[in-house]
């Protein structure tokens, strides 16, 4: 068994799919929409599993406490340290708030970057 994709529910679908693209490569791999206004991309990377970026007319975005139980993170491991920090350089000149920084889990650095007020952790 292996995890098919990962949703994540966002209030600007458009802008979080270009985040994926521009920053990790990642391409629409199917797309899918109802007459109520939800709609999702399911995003390929080069290996599984996917994320489902979804989206629907009454999406809020609240403010997320990070002690809250429940899914924290979602990390994106590149191919290179290169790769790493040409990723960090670009979300953090375009505006993302970089966290933890500097960080290193056994010996592999890795950073998150605050989309939405959700953690994109990226490691190498």
């Amino acid at each position: 068994m292996r995890i098919s994709n990962v949703g994540l529910m966002v209030k600007d679908l458009e802008g979080a799919r270009r985040f994926f693209e521009e920053y990790f490569g990642a391409t629409v791999h199917a797309e899918y929409s109802e007459d109520n206004g939800y709609k999702s991309y399911i995003m390929k990377f080069d290996e599984n599993p996917k994320i489902e970026l979804m989206s629907k007319p009454e999406v809020i975005d609240a403010v997320k406490d990070r002690n809250n139980a429940g899914y924290i993170h979602i990390c994106i491991k590149v191919d290179s340290r290169e790769k790493f920090e040409e990723i960090l350089a670009r979300t953090k000149a375009d505006g993302y708030e970089i966290l933890y920084e500097p960080a290193t889990v056994g010996g592999q650095e890795f950073r998150a970057i605050a989309f939405e007020d959700n953690i994109i952790e990226v490691c190498y």
